[in-house]
């Protein structure tokens, strides 16, 4: 019997997804994500454009669900006010298409939710296999393939076979996206809004007998082979139910490439210091990044970018969405429209915007989750030849191919800092720089993405009530998701050509015959689960510390030795010991054996110092810290009191303790005792430094 294609592993396991088989806080990035889509719409409905694409297409609500998707995917794309995952713009497709959807099925809100998070988490995973090739962010059509289909079908109970055979037609025709048009006109509008419209055919084929081949993905002649320059087939399926790519999701605070954010960020924060200066008060403006934002900056100035470009042009623009945002304090939707695209201080101000690559921050941009750090680890030592033809900077920029990817998500990062420099005819610099953007995966400062979110949907005139219903999302009928969706989307793209859905009480979803429906399958006592909040704050406390000694971009450390350094090196060898206990304990294992000698050997602890800069091993600490928490959230309460053989020596190798302890007590000290105390120390030493 042949191996499971990838669509078949995939779709067995989305076709049956249910919102509560993830974990709170991936069901909490459901209800931003929702969120924060709702406002990227209103924004773009809201524009001159908008109006454009309502004129053309019609409304998100009107009576045909697959051409309002294909309006709403042109509506939320087009100020490139959307969110970012690892690895996809996902919600053009995975928010858009079960909105469109839920009124005409009758979905209550358990079943919407359903049906974005098995979108995210099939658009993701193919976004992922796909990512070290031609066609990243907003470029990758393809991810509105995977979420067209995924989100269309779990929202109707669709069988597993009707899922294979949607997404092989589906991915059979995929869209390439030429970069001619994407980068200066309006025709970027339709690189989600195709893939969906043809996403959702696949469906009506599918559902009518249609077949697919089921190894589109990964055959010789398939997808892969032909949209990847080095191919990922492993991330597709891996870690289905544990490593959930809806978490990796960033959020945007202002409508642009999440290449610039960062920047804007720090031009906001510097407005208060240049709003009484004239463009002739300021020499030049310096812009360093990453390799991503000095990438985009060469692209984009190869173009004549000014008053009348396209709002494609405008939205990828480093000189003039940096200037705008150093002489306003941000960088709002109305800044891509007239009158204020056309005021003539943000054009001369924009002229002496200056962009350097930074290699430290794109070394750390490459070590993040996001946009490619995942993909990297994941092909080890043949990310060497990828970056070869990417190019210098990327080569330089690697991670060490010994860096393993990531199994749980919960601390993903990303990373695309940047630093901006005033520099005025009277000698004074003004500075502000981030190591990551405001609402990124990973960021520290600033609201959670609870809060930015809602801030985000009131600041483009969304109601409050939306608001509330979202935060209840699971909880929310068929009446009230309709309207979340009518008080949300009702008053948008009501063109000439739009046909508005009467509201009334929706009629029961119509699910396949034999489909699984989580609502009918009898509830179980669930078993209660080991509580990692404790162990997880701890490392929250010591990421902190170690960020703060590590500085912004920096590669301090650089494997000189110091305490530092000595102590994460510690670190991360003793988690990759607690996380092979963890693995041990939840299969059953009888008194596994927890020696500490290989975290606590000298020569071991040198050799991982002089592998890694101080970069490296606070990632390293971060991804072997997320795998034993991991398994920890998977194992039952009840294996707290599983005895563990104990032997702990010191430095010399001679033995402190032998014995054993119940497998609770030894992660109870490792939150309440270790952790903290090494955090204690690490700030310590940035007090003596300082």
């Amino acid at each position: 019997m042949s191996e499971p294609s990838l669509l078949d592993q995939l779709a067995s396991w989305a076709s049956r997804l249910d919102v509560e088989d993830a974990p709170e806080r991936v069901r909490a990035h459901l209800r931003s994500q929702l969120l924060s889509q709702l406002a990227a719409a209103r924004a773009g409905y809201g524009h001159p454009l908008g109006a454009k694409i309502s004129q053309a297409y019609g409304s998100p609500l009107q009576d045909d669900p697959e051409r309002g998707a294909h309006s709403l995917a042109m509506a939320t794309i087009c100020l490139d006010f959307d969110d970012t995952a690892y690895a996809g713009h996902l919600s053009h497709s995975c928010v858009n298409v079960p909105l469109v959807y839920a009124r005409p099925l009758g979905l209550d809100g358990r079943r919407l939710a359903a049906a974005i998070l098995a979108a995210n988490e099939c658009a993701a995973r193919i976004t992922a296999a796909a990512t070290l090739g031609p066609f990243r962010g907003q470029t990758a059509g393809h991810t509105h393939l995977a979420g067209a289909v995924a989100g269309r079908l779990r929202a109707e109970g669709a069988l597993t076979d009707t899922w294979v055979n949607a997404l092989g037609l589906a991915f059979t025709t995929p869209t390439w996206t030429l970069p001619r048009g994407f980068f200066t006109t309006d025709a970027k509008l339709y690189t989600a809004a195709v893939p969906v419209r043809i996403g959702l055919g696949a469906c009506d084929g599918a559902k009518a007998g249609l077949g697919g081949p089921a190894d589109v993905l990964e055959h010789p002649q398939g997808f892969l082979y032909r949209f990847a320059a080095l191919p990922l087939p492993e991330e597709a399926v891996g870690g289905l139910g544990t490593l959930w790519y809806t978490e990796t999701l960033s959020y945007k605070v202002h409508p642009g490439s999440a290449y610039l954010s960062a920047a804007i960020d720090c031009a906001a924060e510097l407005h208060e210091e240049i709003r009484e200066l004239g463009a002739d008060d300021i020499a030049e403006i310096v812009v360093e990044g990453s390799l991503f934002t000095s990438g985009l900056d060469r692209l984009t100035r190869a173009e004549s970018v000014g008053p009348h470009s396209s709002v494609a042009a405008l939205n990828f623009s480093v000189p003039y969405n940096v200037a705008t945002a150093l002489l306003t304090g941000s960088l709002e939707p109305a800044d891509l429209a007239p009158p204020d695209v056309a005021r003539p201080k943000r054009w001369a101000l924009a002229a002496k915007v200056r962009t350097v690559h930074d290699p430290a921050l794109s070394r750390a941009a490459l070590l993040a989750t996001a946009p490619l750090g995942q993909a990297l680890r994941r092909a080890g030592q043949r990310a060497a030849g990828w970056a070869g033809a990417a190019g210098r900077e990327a080569v330089d920029a690697l991670p060490p191919d010994w860096l393993a990817p990531a199994d749980d998500f919960r601390w993903a990062t990303k990373d695309l800092g940047a630093r901006v420099t005033v520099r005025l005819n009277d000698g004074r610099e003004l500075r502000a720089e981030r190591r990551t953007a405001l609402g990124a995966a990973g960021s520290t400062d600033g609201p959670g993405h609870e809060e930015l979110a809602r801030r985000k949907f009131l600041r483009c005139g969304g109601k409050p009530e939306v608001v509330e219903l979202t935060g209840n999302l699971t909880e929310l009928d068929a009446s009230g998701v309709v309207r979340l969706v009518e008080l949300a989307l009702g008053d948008l793209g009501e063109g000439a050509t739009s046909r508005r859905v009467r509201t009334a009480r929706p009629a029961p979803a119509r699910f396949d015959a034999g489909a699984a429906d989580a609502r009918s399958t009898p509830l179980r006592e669930p078993e209660v689960m080991w509580d990692t909040a404790g162990l997880e704050a701890a490392y929250d406390g010591l990421f902190r510390a170690a960020a703060s000694r590590a500085g912004l971009g920096s590669e301090a450390g650089g494997g000189d030795g110091g305490d530092v350094d000595r102590t994460l090196a510690h670190l991360a060898l003793s988690d990759r010991l607690l996380a092979d206990i963890a693995r041990q304990v939840l299969a059953g294992a009888a008194a596994p054996l927890l020696d500490n000698s290989a975290a606590a050997d000298p020569a071991a602890i040198d050799a991982l110092v002089a592998a890694a800069d101080r970069a490296v091993l606070v990632e390293l600490v971060r991804r072997n810290a997320a795998e034993l928490v991991g398994v920890l959230a998977r194992t039952p309460d009840r294996c707290r009191v599983a005895d563990v053989r104990v032997r702990l020596v010191n430095g010399a190798g001679e033995e402190l303790f032998s014995g054993s302890v119940p497998w609770g007590e030894i992660v109870r000290m490792r939150a309440e005792e270790h952790l903290p105390g090494h955090a204690a120390r690490i700030n310590s030493l940035e007090e003596k430094a300082g």
